[in-house]
């Protein structure tokens, strides 16, 4: 007969697996599980939660800090009052102090003096292809502290304020924007856009600019051949004008050297002039000298008196040419 098995053995075989499988538990994580330190808060967005389950993660700048514990429907007295409160669980062991070595957020006041500072979360896309989100924690300083807990909707959890994701500010942005009469609009300007295509005066209109094209291009090539022959008369212009240039600098050079010349000459006229002068004062001096004058009248009487007898002599030579050799009679 075969013997019934023993339910204290299957007990203890099964309790010490059971505590096989947590000791290797506890050595994997290094005693971790047992020394973790973690604190629960609830957070309120105003949007859809949608993609966000529990257990996805929770993060600060990157860091996992914590993870979703539960997601909750809090319905008020009236049917629209519907909130979302969504439970976290956040380790403090996350947050060090850099002057005490521990937690910094392991009291009611650390977490108020973070909220203070501008510490809001926010949903955030974890995966484009699943749309899975995660909860954002950073710190927002000029976005103001809004509590959605309060009240009778007051939780026993701590709350972290929450701010709108990007595309819940686009989707407000839109529900502002008057979408039927936007599109209205956008329809009759493409209407527009088509009547104008298709209308005859676009097409005449085109057709006269590029006649007009035409011709300014004919314009252009008539100009080309022109300018060619009124550059080689330029350039020969300016081959004359600058052989004249040369010529009239001959010419001044010249003209410089006469002025030198007249320069020399006007140098010996001066001398000239100034040996005249000297002259015309002897002269003066001269005659200003009373016997001198009387000795020079003297000199003129005589020279007068020997005249008249040499003119004397004179005639009667002539009348009487013999009175040579006979004498006077």
């Amino acid at each position: 007969m075969s013997k019934h098995a023993s339910p204290t053995l299957i007990g203890a075989f099964v309790a010490g697996a059971i505590g096989l499988i947590v000791a290797g538990i506890l050595i994997i994580s290094g005693g971790k599980l047992l020394l973790t330190d973690k604190t629960s808060y609830v957070l309120y967005f105003q949007g859809s939660v949608k993609g966000l389950n529990i257990g996805s993660p929770v993060s600060f700048r990157g860091v996992n800090i914590g993870t979703v514990t539960d997601i909750q429907l809090v319905v008020g007295e009236e049917e629209a009052d519907i909130q979302i409160p969504v439970i976290i669980e956040i380790d403090n062991t996350k947050f060090i102090s850099s002057q005490t070595g521990e937690s910094k957020m392991d009291d009611d006041d650390s977490i108020k003096d973070l909220v203070k500072a501008g510490m809001r979360a926010q949903l955030q896309l974890q995966s484009l292809l699943t749309g899975q989100l995660f909860i954002q924690i950073d710190f927002y300083p000029n976005t103001p502290v809004k509590l959605a807990g309060s009240g009778k909707n007051r939780s026993h959890y701590q709350e972290i304020p929450t701010i709108p994701t990007p595309i819940e500010k686009i989707g407000k942005l839109l529900e502002t924007i008057p979408l039927d009469t936007l599109v209205d609009t956008m329809l009759a300007t493409i209407n527009g856009i088509e009547k104008l295509v298709n209308s005859d005066d676009l097409h005449h209109t085109i057709r006269s600019l590029h006649e007009a094209l035409d011709s300014f291009r004919t314009l252009a090539n008539n100009l080309d051949r022109q300018v060619e022959p009124v550059a080689a008369n330029v350039n020969l212009t300016l081959d004359d004008a600058r052989s004249a240039l040369q010529n009239v600098g001959v010419v001044l050079d010249d003209a410089h050297s006469a002025l030198q010349n007249v320069g020399v000459v006007l140098e010996g006229v001066g001398g000239t002039m100034e040996q005249a002068n000297v002259t015309l004062q002897s002269a003066d001096e001269l005659f200003s000298n009373e016997q001198i004058l009387t000795a020079l009248d003297n000199a003129l009487n005589e020279i007068k008196t020997a005249a008249y007898a040499i003119r004397i002599l004179a005639e009667t030579i002539n009348n009487q040419p013999e009175s040579l050799l006979r004498g006077r009679r």
